[in-house]
C-alpha cells in the first residue's frame, strides 16, 4: 500500500511538473503566434485572415485559443469576426505551431457584406474537424439582401472543405427560415477562370458573380415552404449549376389539391441573362388557385396547365418586357362565372331590343369544355379560348407592372349541339361581336366597341363579309315564316346599301 502510494505521488509530482512546463509555454504572449493561427485558418477554408486584437488562451480542457478583430476581404467580400475561439489539440498544443490540429473552429457577432447584402452570423461552430471528412456545423445567422429585410436561418447539419481545391460539400443540413424548413445537401466547386460578371445592382435577381464563379449540384427536401401566405407541403427541389449554366427543378406534389412543377433554365454565361420557364399544373383546384392569385373569378373546376415562356434580363421590369411564349390550359368540366360576357351580350341585345333571351342566361355557366392558348411577346397577349359554344379571342396590351390592361375581346357563339348552346337572337350566332376591356386585371372596364359593332352590322347587312351574309341569309330561311322572307332579303339589301351609301364620301 506504502509502495502504492509513493508510485501515486511521483506521477502526480511527474504530472505537475508536466503542467508546470505546459503552463510556462502557454502563459507566453500567445500574440507571437498570430501568423501561424492565420495560416491554420488560411489552410482550413481558403480564406486569407487578418487578425488585428490580441489573442488569448483558455488553458482548462479543451485547450483553445481566442482572437478578436479578425478580417478578412475575399472576392469582394468583406468579412469582420466579433470573435474567434479555435480548439486545438491538447497534446499537440506542447509541440511545434506547425503541427497544430485545429479540433473545431467557432466565430460569434461576424458580419459579412457584399454589394450592399449583409450576413450576419451570429454564432457558427464547426467540431470534430479531421481531414478527409466532413464536420459538424451548426449556426444562427441572418442574410438581409440589399435594400431589404434581413431573414434569420438556422443551420444544423456536416460540412466538409478541400483546403486544396476550396471545394465544400453540405450533408443532411437541416435549416429552418420563418418561411421554409427542410434539409439539403450541396456540393460546390470553384470554377477554373470564371468569366468576369457585371457589376450587380440592388434589383437583381440572381448573383451573376456567384453563379459564374462557382458549379454546384445539391438537393433539398422542404417539411414546408409559405409563398404568398399560402403554405405547400413536401416540396422537392434539384439544383444545378456548371459556371452559369443553371438549373432548379421545383415539384410541389400538394399543390392546391394537384400538382405543381416547375422547370427553370438559367443562362447566365452571357449577357443578358437568360431564362426558360416550363410550369405544369395538373389536377388542381381552380377556385383555391384564383383566390391565391387574388383573382376575383368564380371557377370551380379541375385545372391542367402548361407551356414554356422565355425571358432576358436579371431584374422584374426586364423580364416583365422580355417574356415570350406560349402555354395551354384544360379545365375540364366545371362552372364559372360568366356576369361579364352575359352583361356585354345585353349590351348588344339591346341594340336590336331584344334581351329577353340573355336575361334568363345564369351568371354561374355550367360548362363541358373550357380550353385554350395564351401567346406573349413582351407587352402584347393573346388568348384564344373556347367555352362550349362560345369562342373567345383576346388581343391587345398588358403590363403586369402598371397592371394595364388594354385589349379587345371577340366573342363569337355557336350552336353545336354536341355542346351546351347560349340562347340567343339567332341573327347572333356566328356573328363576332367585339367588346373593349381597359383598366385593371382584377377589375377592367369593359363594353361592346360601338364602332366595331357597327362595322360588323354593316358588313354583315351589305353582303361584304359573305361568311355574315351567308349566316343572315340562313337565318332568314330557318326563322321567318315563308310568307315574309322575301321582305326579309329586302329589307337587309335596302339596310346594306344604306350603310354603303353613309361610307361614300362627299
Amino acid at each position: 500500500m506504502l509502495r502504492l502510494l509513493r508510485y501515486l505521488l511521483i506521477t502526480a509530482a511527474v504530472l505537475a511538473a508536466a503542467a508546470a512546463g505546459a503552463a510556462l509555454f502557454l502563459l507566453q504572449d500567445p500574440n507571437r503566434f498570430k501568423p501561424q493561427l492565420e495560416a491554420l485558418i488560411a489552410d482550413g477554408t481558403g480564406v486569407p485572415v487578418t487578425i488585428g486584437g490580441d489573442l488569448g488562451w483558455r488553458l482548462w480542457p479543451p485547450v483553445s485559443i481566442t482572437a478578436a478583430g479578425v478580417t478578412a476581404d475575399y472576392e469582394g467580400q468583406r468579412w469582420q469576426v466579433g470573435r474567434l475561439a479555435v480548439e486545438l489539440d491538447a497534446l499537440a498544443v506542447l509541440r511545434d505551431p506547425a503541427d497544430w490540429r485545429v479540433e473545431s473552429l467557432t466565430v460569434e457577432d461576424t458580419t459579412m457584406t457584399d454589394q450592399g447584402a449583409v450576413l450576419t452570423v451570429q454564432r457558427a461552430r464547426l467540431s470534430d474537424l479531421a481531414p478527409n471528412r466532413a464536420a459538424p456545423l451548426t449556426a444562427e445567422l441572418s442574410y438581409a439582401p440589399a435594400g431589404g429585410e434581413p431573414l434569420p436561418v438556422t443551420l444544423d447539419g456536416r460540412l466538409a472543405i478541400d483546403p486544396d481545391t476550396l471545394a465544400l460539400a453540405l450533408e443532411e443540413t437541416r435549416f429552418e427560415t420563418p418561411q421554409a424548413v427542410g434539409t439539403c445537401n450541396l456540393e460546390a466547386t470553384p470554377a477554373a477562370n470564371p468569366k468576369p460578371a457585371p457589376p450587380a445592382t440592388e434589383a437583381d435577381l440572381i448573383p451573376v458573380d456567384v453563379f459564374r464563379a462557382w458549379s454546384w449540384v445539391g438537393d433539398c427536401l422542404l417539411d414546408w415552404v409559405e409563398l404568398d401566405g399560402e403554405r405547400f407541403e413536401q416540396v422537392a427541389l434539384d439544383l444545378r449549376n456548371d459556371a452559369g449554366d443553371s438549373a432548379l427543378l421545383a415539384r410541389l406534389p400538394r399543390f392546391f389539391g394537384g400538382e405543381a412543377v416547375a422547370d427553370v433554365a438559367i443562362d447566365a454565361r452571357e449577357e443578358p441573362v437568360r431564362w426558360t420557364v416550363t410550369p405544369t399544373l395538373t389536377g388542381v383546384n381552380s377556385r383555391e388557385l384564383m383566390a391565391w392569385l387574388d383573382q376575383p373569378l368564380d371557377w370551380i373546376a379541375t385545372l391542367a396547365y402548361g407551356g414554356t415562356l422565355r425571358f432576358e434580363g436579371n431584374n422584374a421590369a426586364e423580364l416583365a418586357a422580355s417574356v415570350s411564349g406560349e402555354t395551354h390550359f384544360d379545365g375540364g368540366d366545371g362552372r364559372i362565372d360568366i356576369a361579364e360576357v352575359r352583361r356585354q351580350v345585353l349590351a348588344l341585345a339591346a341594340m336590336f331590343n331584344e334581351t329577353e333571351r340573355i336575361e334568363r342566361w345564369p351568371e354561374v355557366w355550367d360548362y363541358r369544355r373550357l380550353e385554350g392558348t395564351w401567346r406573349i411577346d413582351g407587352h402584347r397577349h393573346v388568348l384564344d379560348a373556347a367555352l362550349d359554344n362560345l369562342k373567345l379571342v383576346a388581343e391587345g396590351d398588358y403590363r403586369p407592372l402598371e397592371d394595364e390592361l388594354d385589349m379587345l375581346l371577340t366573342l363569337e357563339f355557336g350552336n353545336d349541339p354536341a355542346l351546351p348552346v347560349f340562347d340567343l337572337n339567332p341573327l347572333l350566332y356566328d356573328l363576332p361581336i367585339p367588346v373593349r376591356c381597359r383598366g385593371t386585371l382584377a377589375e377592367p372596364e369593359c363594353r361592346v366597341d360601338p364602332d366595331a359593332a357597327q362595322r360588323i352590322v354593316a358588313s354583315a347587312m351589305s353582303g361584304e363579309n359573305s361568311k355574315l351574309r351567308s349566316t343572315l341569309e340562313r337565318k332568314i330561311e330557318e326563322d321567318v315564316p315563308e310568307e315574309y322572307r322575301d321582305a326579309a332579303r329586302s329589307l337587309l339589301d335596302l339596310l346594306g346599301s344604306g350603310r354603303r351609301t353613309e361610307r361614300q364620301p362627299h
